[in-house]
């Protein structure tokens, strides 16, 4: 397929595609992967001596200005923060954030085409999909050996080790969930194109995602799940007019979905526990410590250097032992914003999540698959401080640049190249 393109561009494509397949199994390993498309960006800008993105339209290099914005914003809030030093770290920490649309404004991205573009899919549903495999035989082997109860072996997916073996549970669900839309996507606007055998492959593994994020016991990526399905059950009824088939797959996705969760009861039960003690959930009593620290600062925050003490502090104010002790972000980014830097820390990050969508919207380019990942983003950020850890915003760093990706692909189809 890149046999007619430039080497550079290959080079670029395949540490793209090497990114998409590797965050999704070892965030290490994706950092490693986005270090590398940086390095081959800077090869492919030398070597054709050029910089500047002519594939991009004025309003898309606008969009991928959203991380750049909100990074600046949060280092602007060390002019009123103590700890210079924690600042910069957290800033280090966050430039995670500008690799890819960095990369994208400076070099020519022009050779990609939707079929790229859809292998970059298909490596995120492969890794996903092998990844789960390979646990699941793992798993297995484990209960074989010990004899433990099929709760017991289902549980050994629910972990939130960072050693490198795998993520914290609520970020497999979600690459679990944008694994699904795209092939929800890709089955609603290719299955007359596709050969048979890849058609059927894709319907397979809907169950398996949906098995994936169920094992893995996230309560956010479970809503997020339910949310798609219903979303996509919605299109594809209302705007499709297909109401037999939407029905039809809605009645299925409900029944195994309400039969998957019957397999894993310590699932049920943190859903039904959360529900019966809101009051008593930790992640209320987190929140209602973080809200208490943010109104005594509403405008600034506390700075990029300052927050995350004043927020342990605010823990032992409020007699929150156990958040004192493990020294809890606010587990909802956008608290988390708001300690930071303020009002317009929210606001440059309203604007980061929601530019996508916005253009998405306006051009109906694509509309419906950005509006559904962003909600899926915007979602979880209520449950997930996710741009306080390297897992998040490796997430959320190159999902934002390849939905601009996709836009511009589909207008580069018109003949938008190099227009503003």
């Amino acid at each position: 397929m890149l046999k007619n393109y430039k080497w550079y561009d290959c080079l670029q494509y395949g540490a793209l595609w090497l990114a998409v397949a590797a965050i999704a199994v070892n965030w290490r390993a994706g950092l490693w992967a986005l270090m590398l498309l940086v390095a081959a960006t800077l090869t492919k800008v030398i070597a054709q001596r050029h910089i500047g993105n002519p594939a991009l339209s004025r309003p898309l290099r606008w969009v991928l200005c959203g991380p750049i914005v909100y990074w600046i914003v949060l280092a602007l809030s060390q002019f009123w923060t103590s700890d210079l030093a924690t600042g910069w770290e957290l800033l280090g920490l966050k430039a995670v954030l500008l690799a890819l649309p960095l990369c994208l404004l400076v070099s020519d991205t022009s050779y990609l085409t939707a079929g790229l573009l859809r292998g970059m899919g298909y490596a995120l549903l492969l890794a996903l999909c092998g990844a789960f495999g390979y646990f699941l035989v793992k798993a297995a082997s484990a209960a074989m050996l010990e004899g433990t109860s099929l709760t017991s072996f289902l549980g050994a997916f629910y972990a939130e080790r960072e050693d490198g073996e795998v993520y914290h549970h609520a970020y497999i669900a979600l690459y679990a969930v944008v694994a699904m839309v795209f092939v929800y996507h890709e089955l609603l606007t290719r299955w007359t194109l596709m050969r048979g055998w890849l058609r059927w492959l894709l319907v397979l593994s809907l169950p398996l995602l949906v098995a994936y994020v169920v094992v893995v016991n996230s309560r956010a990526g479970m809503v997020a799940m339910a949310m798609a399905m219903v979303a996509c059950v919605v299109h594809l009824t209302v705007v499709r007019r297909s109401w037999k088939l939407g029905l039809g797959i809605g009645a299925l996705a409900l029944i195994g979905l309400v039969a998957a969760t019957q397999l894993v009861p310590s699932y049920t039960n943190r859903i039904a526990s959360t529900l019966e003690n809101v009051e008593d959930d930790a992640r209320t009593s987190i929140n209602r410590c973080n809200w208490h620290a943010y109104v005594q600062s509403p405008v600034v925050g506390y700075g990029a250097g300052d927050y995350h003490a004043r927020q342990v502090e605010q823990y032992a104010a409020d007699g929150y032992d156990y958040g004192y002790e493990a020294e809890f972000n606010a587990h909802n980014q956008y608290l988390e914003s708001l300690l930071a830097a303020g009002v317009p820390g929210l606001l440059a990050l309203m604007v980061f999540l929601l530019a996508p969508c916005f253009w998405a919207l306006r051009s109906r380019n694509h509309a419906f698959l950005i509006t559904l990942l962003t909600a899926v983003v915007a979602l979880n950020l209520l449950f997930e401080s996710m741009l306080e850890r390297q897992m998040g915003l490796l997430f959320i760093g190159c999902l934002y640049p390849i939905m601009v990706l996709i836009m511009s692909v589909e207008e580069n189809k018109f003949g938008y190249v190099g227009k503003s």
